[in-house]
């Protein structure tokens, strides 16, 4: 007889399989035999970091009515990336269950499997296989910082600084440095241990100048995404920058003297002390020795010098600062004692254009300056010689203003009438032509011609090379025309056009004009393009504009040239109407401003209504002919439409962002007596990832139109009091600081309340500034003595007789065509109740609105705020704000809740909210004029910055540096200095590395 726990079990299963047998049927005999089950055949870890564990469980189960013995879980393969855990063979009785644990720690990134089996002696269920898989994704290790900057220091200099590295998982991390310029920076290339903390010093050894970039690398496997901390540095030949340099001295008479300075800073991270000053001619004597004169970072140290007159003539020297850093060195400044007179400064000194495709065109631009101190320079001309039939050269230009050659005069030889050019930032510009006519290497050398005393001519090189590349196979969009469907009078509209290079050579575009503008109406906002290379499968786009200059209709055209021998020139048909509308787009344009293609976009809407006194009937609707794709009408109306006077539908578009560059469809509402189509340009610019540019252009100074938008609710007697009480003292601000305000009144009631409302609108104002019969100024100007009383008297006029807000709407009813275009609003019987005059286009808006409750206007307040941002035009939505005085707590008792409607518009368009329970409405007020008073130096971004290491800044074309603005966090906006402020007209250009915004 067997003993033991197998042998007792082989004795109790007999027993029992006779007992059974005895009492049952071989059928019922196994339905009670041992059954075995797992709950899952397979385990899905998802992704998991590298080096990270997770854990999941099989559980096996006793289904059956005897017990059994799990008796072993066991991966099949050989993956190292799972583990098993299981007890040991263990007996389950029925309805009893064990946990095989599974547990997932990728080595690497990328999807694994393993199979796992589970063995039991169950007479069901003896074996069972389950599939595990997982996938082994990046792991993120903790860097601190996240950027090493070095600074400035000297080249062959070192500096080290650490880096504290955090290995949260149970692998080695190992670490590298990467970049373009790794060779400057070195870290040991080290391991940091599993779950260790590190401190890695990293050295920056330049011994190239210039800024650089490295990155230290971390991952837990060679093919594993690493985390990266950026290494900055810049490497300078010395430790000083002076100023001025070179070191000016007065023309002065032999053997007298004269003295000047020059400002030393020490430009790099470290003190540094300086040992002596000696220069290389004794006529320059340093007035103090300086000796172990110790500089800290950033310090400026002021250096005396008196230069003595030996002989005449101009004498220059150079002063060396010998001093002490990480070992003796030198830094060298100019000294310059020829009497500041005028100078030809030319830069740059030689232009290469490169190689392009015979028939191709490259402009460059040589910058002529006066680099003297005292008189002005004379510019008289220009002369080359060379390969000068595949070199030109433009009208100079001073600014903006074409300065004229002279009469007779032909290239390669230009003159002038001696041009004069100041000291200072006073400067001309000369525009060079590279157009090669056929292919080879050819050199020009240009010469400018000045009535310098020393110097009167520079010599500038040219060169350029121009390639074979076959014709040009490509297709112009919109076809057949540009259509700008009808305008009202008064009014212009951009769209553009798209060159796809859709053959396998490049195109050498040029000479990109409108040759035909039907007297004006037609332009291009950025001017003619000289030319370009588009490389096979690449396109640009530019706008064109419409500003009809009266009622008719126009053709007009564009030219463009392309490197097709057969067929160089290309042209494409402009047309557009301008008549009297009953139609309306409010606002008159849909901007979707730059996107980045990896950020969704919000939808934009207008309002399409009919502001005639008679019904019309709109049939048709639809996107017109444009460059590209990419707009989609999200809410097509219903159509044909009856449209009762006033009455409208609103449009929304989406933009598919799919196809990088700029994007210009027009979107056409046809009524059905009108001969052209309402036009409404759809405009949009994808952007590749991550980046973003803003355009601005800077409006007019000290220039302010408000209109107050005052609740005409039956509960607003005490809030249009406080109003009126703030108005005199606001106004005498304005007028002490400079500010010209216009101001004029509308009430939030856009239907008429009669017989409740007894004046002119019968409550019913619907955007009209009161009076709306004109019995008294509708408008007030801040320069009048009876400003005040006028604008009290008008609020007066609102009345206190209405019972529905509506505010937001009767702002835009008052700000669009046909109120803000016409004397008189041709949908009411009485006369002159028009808005035209109110709205400067040089000045900022300010819409305040003054209610005890929200608006209750229907359309979103997205709507109203892409009305605002498009009033002023392209590149001006900064210059139009709401602002609110609406309830926003529970400070006082009002007739309703929060402003809500309200306030998001004051706060999407840059304005401001404030509770309408305030006691004292002045300082909220003063908030306008705080933003109009001067130039705008503040200008919004429409994304969030991801830093400011790519943020850079144009004005008027130019790049200007840091030191001439900076940005504010809170207002989201790039800020200009006093002296940097950008002058009336400059288009600005922010460009940045952005983040997505939140949908």
């Amino acid at each position: 007889m067997t003993t033991g726990r197998n042998g007792k079990r082989i004795i109790w299963l007999s027993l029992l399989a006779g007992a059974l047998a005895a009492c049952h049927e071989p059928g019922e005999t196994r339905g009670v035999q041992a059954a075995a089950a797992v709950d899952t055949t397979a385990l899905d870890f998802g992704e998991v970091p590298v080096g990270e564990w997770r854990e999941k469980v099989v559980r096996l189960r006793n289904v059956g009515y005897v017990p059994f013995h799990a008796l072993e879980a066991l991966k099949l393969g050989d993956n190292p990336a799972y583990e098993v855990s299981f007890d040991g063979e263990a007996r389950l009785m029925p309805g009893e269950e064990k946990v095989v644990r599974v547990r997932f720690h990728p080595l690497d990134e990328g999807g694994s499997e393993e199979s796992l089996r589970v063995s039991t002696d169950a007479n069901s269920g003896q074996a069972h296989t389950v599939t595990v898989r997982g996938q082994g994704a990046p792991l993120t290790v903790r860097l601190e910082p996240a950027l090493l900057d070095f600074e400035t220091l000297e080249v062959d200099s070192e500096r080290v600084l650490r880096l504290t590295i955090t290995n949260p998982v149970d692998l080695p991390l190992s670490v590298t440095v990467k970049g373009d310029a790794a060779k400057a920076f070195s870290a040991d290339n080290i391991t940091v241990p599993p779950q260790a903390t590190y401190q890695l010093e990293t050295k920056y050894f330049p011994r190239d100048l210039g800024e650089m970039r490295a990155q230290v690398e971390v991952r837990p496997c060679d093919t594993c995404t690493p985390t990266v901390a950026e290494l900055t540095g810049r490497s300078v030949a010395s430790a000083f920058v002076f100023d001025p340099a070179p070191v000016p001295f007065d023309q002065i008479p032999v053997h007298e003297t004269t003295r000047s300075f020059t400002r030393a800073k020490n430009i790099t991270w470290r003190p540094v002390t300086i040992q002596g000053l000696n220069t290389s001619d004794t006529a320059f004597t340093p007035l103090e020795a300086m000796t172990a004169t110790q500089v800290q970072p950033g310090e400026v140290v002021r250096m005396p010098l008196e230069f003595a007159a030996r002989f005449s003539g101009p004498n220059m020297g150079t002063l060396t600062v010998g001093y002490e850093s990480d070992k003796p060195r030198q830094a060298q400044v100019t000294l310059d004692a020829r009497g500041g007179r005028p100078t030809l400064a030319v830069a740059p000194l030689a232009l290469d254009f490169g190689n392009l495709p015979a028939g191709g065109k490259l402009a460059k631009t040589i910058r002529i300056t006066n680099a003297g101190t005292t008189g002005n320079l004379y510019f008289k001309g220009v002369k080359a010689e060379g390969s000068t039939a595949h070199f030109s050269v433009d009208a100079i230009l001073r600014g903006k203003t074409p300065q004229p050659w002279k009469p007779g005069s032909a290239w390669p030889a230009l003159e002038t009438e001696d041009l004069p050019i100041a000291p200072g930032t006073d400067a001309l510009d000369l525009t060079v032509y590279f157009e090669p006519q056929t292919s080879g290497a050819f050199e020009a050398k240009l010469v400018l011609v000045s009535d310098d005393l020393f110097n009167p001519e520079r010599t500038i090189l040219l060169t350029g090379t121009a390639r074979d590349s076959g014709a040009c196979v490509y297709t112009l969009k919109p076809q057949p025309v540009l259509d700008f469907g009808n305008l009202e009078p008064g009014r212009g509209a951009v769209l553009g056009f798209r060159f796809d290079n859709t053959g396998r050579s490049e195109c050498a575009v040029k000479n990109i004009h409108v040759s035909n503008d039907a007297g004006g109406a037609f332009s291009m906002p950025g001017g003619k393009i000289v030319g370009g290379v588009v490389p096979y499968a690449s396109a640009f786009s530019a706008m064109v504009a419409f500003r009809p200059p009266a009622v008719g209709d126009y053709q007009g055209e564009l030219t463009l040239t392309v490197n097709d021998p057969a067929n160089p020139t290309v042209t494409l048909p402009l047309h557009g109407a301008s008549l009297a509308s009953c139609l309306v787009a409010a606002p008159a344009f849909v901007d979707f401003g730059p996107i980045r293609y990896d950020c969704a976009t919000r939808p934009r809407r207008t309002l399409v209504s009919n502001q005639c006194a008679a019904p019309v009937n709109v049939t048709d609707a639809h996107i017109g002919a444009g460059t590209s794709e990419q707009y989609q009408l999200v809410t097509p109306p219903t159509l044909p439409r009856t449209l009762a006077p006033g009455e409208g539908f609103e449009l929304e578009f989406s933009y598919a962002r799919d196809v990088l560059g700029q994007h210009y469809s027009p979107f056409f509402v046809k009524e059905q007596a009108e001969p052209h189509p309402l036009l409404i340009p759809l405009l949009a610019e994808t952007n590749h990832e991550g980046l973003q540019l803003d355009r601005f252009i800077q409006g007019t100074d000290s220039q302010l139109d408000v209109l107050f938008v005052v609740s005409n609710t039956t509960t607003m007697k005490d809030f249009q009091t406080r109003l009126k009480t703030a108005l005199p003292g606001w106004l005498e601000r304005a007028r002490q600081a400079g500010v010209d305000v216009r101001v004029g009144v509308t009430s939030t009631g856009l239907s008429t309340r009669s017989p409740a409302c007894t004046n002119a609108t019968a409550g019913g104002d619907a955007g009209r500034l009161v009076p709306a019969d004109g019995h008294r100024a509708r408008t007030a100007s801040s320069t009048s003595a009876t400003a005040a009383a006028t604008v009290q008297a008008n609020i007066d006029d609102v009345g206190l007789c209405h019972n529905l807000v509506q505010g937001l709407e009767t702002m835009r009813q008052g700000l669009s065509s046909p109120l803000i275009t016409s004397m008189d609003d041709p949908r009411t019987p009485l006369p002159n109740d028009g808005n035209q005059g109110f709205l400067r286009s040089t000045a900022r808006l300010a819409v305040v609105v003054v209610a005890d409750e929200d608006d209750h206007s229907g359309f979103e307040p997205e709507s109203y705020v892409q009305f605002l941002q498009a009033l002023k035009g392209t590149g001006m939505a900064h210059r139009s704000q709401m602002y609110a005085l609406v309830p926003t707590d529970a400070r006082c008792t009002t007739a309703g809740g929060p402003g809500t409607r309200f306030s998001a518009v004051a706060q999407a368009t840059g304005g401001a909210v404030d509770s309408i329970c305030l006691g004292d409405y002045g300082p909220f007020l003063d908030k306008l004029l705080q933003r109009a008073e001067g130039l705008q130096a503040d200008f919004p971004l429409t994304a969030t910055p991801n830093g400011l290491e790519e943020m850079s800044v144009r004005v008027g074309g130019t790049t200007i540096g840091t030191d001439k603005w900076t940005y504010d966090t809170r207002r989201n906006a790039v800020v200009f200095n006093a002296d940097a402020v950008p002058v009336p007209g400059q288009t600005l250009e922010v460009r940045y590395r952005s983040v997505c915004a939140s949908p």
